[in-house]
């Protein structure tokens, strides 16, 4: 089992030439309750600003101070504050190998007790095992994004292309829409590497066991035999060839999801927290805003995995352990997953809260979203995104693999072959 000094270890990795941020003000420590998250954008901001408030309202004489940072300087800000030990009272956490490398060191509060109940059971039950470590709650789940084909029906209507169903039929409409002239018929941009790997969960869950795929996690168990992986690499690099915009290597997300929206693309494969985009209230223009659906990533039939899976994940929060405030932080965890608050983040965020039914409190909800919202209900098994699942240097091959399979610099069975002497490299 991993310990605590060698996970703090693998955390500051890199991690040295950057200052250590402050999570503190120069208020009272004892009243102030300091948390970090990855959301500063405009309406995520305004969402945690009504959160603070309430939470302050209902608590007072107590201040909340609230940091947040995007994704990748987050992941640098966490390795600092982990090292110095200087972790915030709450702190967001990602699911997977990731998250669970914090429990296996003792760097997250135990929730179970706490969580027992009616507050678990208010919770959607795949979102609180995501963040389950050998039977013990390491956090709380509050949003749940799942990842969806989108497209855009005037286009599919005006070249005859039907909604394709299996992997096969997704290759044929790519190529029926390049044959009626659209130049990328799948909106893709890999430059930051994670597209690509979004993908590949998909093509992997489908088409390697789960019992396989769960051992190769673990680098001193992992074989990488199953010959479902190298389907993927093929899988992945025949998308790029007849659908993915060219060259998606180095196209930023952003490029390839205006594509789509400027109607250049047909597809795009999106998570269900950027349906929000598609609104003509948010900027879409009228034709994307009014003729665009979703459909699952499409099924491969004679694959050995999961078919009936869903790619995606839960966003969620731990409690620094060290904390003098945890009561006060689990107050705080159960006020964003009240129903209320929940109901504020869906109609705040656009995003889908865990909380079960939280749909229901809100009127203007996207049908689109709306629907997507019972498929996530009903879904029964997650596949995390694998450079969340893997192992820190695994997770970097995986990127890697991805952009190569779209490229189409290696063959599949080489992409594999480089995948796992990184593995092996970690016995």
């Amino acid at each position: 089992m991993a310990t605590r000094r060698g996970v703090l270890a693998a955390l500051t990795a890199g991690a040295a030439a950057l200052a250590v941020p402050s999570c503190t003000s120069g208020g009272d420590a004892d009243s102030t309750l300091t948390v970090l998250h990855k959301w500063p954008e405009g309406e995520h901001k305004a969402f945690f600003e009504h959160l603070r408030k309430t939470f302050e309202k209902r608590h007072p004489g107590t201040s909340v101070e609230m940091v947040a940072v995007q994704d990748d300087p987050y992941k640098q800000r966490i390795q600092v504050l982990t090292a110095a030990r200087t972790l915030p009272d709450v702190y967001f956490l990602w699911p997977g190998s990731y998250g669970e490398k914090f429990a296996k060191a003792g760097l997250t509060y135990d929730l179970t007790d706490a969580m027992s109940g009616k507050w678990a059971n208010s919770l959607s039950p795949s979102a609180v095992d995501a963040y389950t470590y050998e039977g013990r709650k390491y956090a709380v789940p509050i949003s749940m994004s799942g990842k969806y084909m989108v497209c855009n029906t005037a286009m599919f209507e005006k070249h005859g292309v039907d909604i394709p169903e299996t992997f096969e039929g997704l290759l044929s409409a790519c190529d029926q829409l390049r044959q009626a002239g659209v130049h990328a018929p799948i909106a893709m941009g890999n430059q930051p590497m994670w597209p690509g790997v979004h993908y590949l969960t998909s093509l992997v869950a489908k088409l390697v066991p789960k019992d396989e795929f769960t051992r190769d996690l673990d680098p001193t168990t992992a074989r990488y035999s199953h010959p479902g992986y190298i389907q993927a690499f093929d899988h992945l690099g025949k998308l790029a060839d007849r659908g993915f915009t060219p060259s998606a290597n180095g196209i930023s997300s952003d490029s390839a999801k205006a594509a789509f929206l400027n109607g250049q693309s047909a597809m795009m494969y999106s998570e269900t927290n950027q349906f929000s985009t598609f609104r003509e209230q948010n900027g879409a223009p009228a034709t994307i805003a009014k003729n665009w659906d979703f459909f699952p990533f499409p099924s491969i039939p004679d694959g050995d995995g999961d078919d009936h899976s869903l790619t995606g994940a839960p966003d969620g929060f731990a409690i620094n352990p060290d904390s003098s405030k945890s009561e006060l932080a689990v107050d705080f965890l159960r006020l964003i997953t009240s129903p209320e608050m929940a109901a504020s983040m869906l109609s705040m965020r656009d995003r889908p809260s865990v909380v079960v039914g939280s749909d229901k409190r809100v009127k203007d909800v996207q049908p689109q979203l709306s629907e997507a919202l019972e498929d996530l209900e009903s879904v029964k098994n997650f596949n995390i995104w694998l450079d969340m699942e893997a192992q820190p240097q695994v997770a970097q091959a995986w990127l890697t693999a991805g952009q190569t399979a779209i490229d189409g610099s290696r063959a599949p069975e080489l992409i594999l072959q480089d995948l796992k002497e990184v593995s092996d490299a970690l016995r």
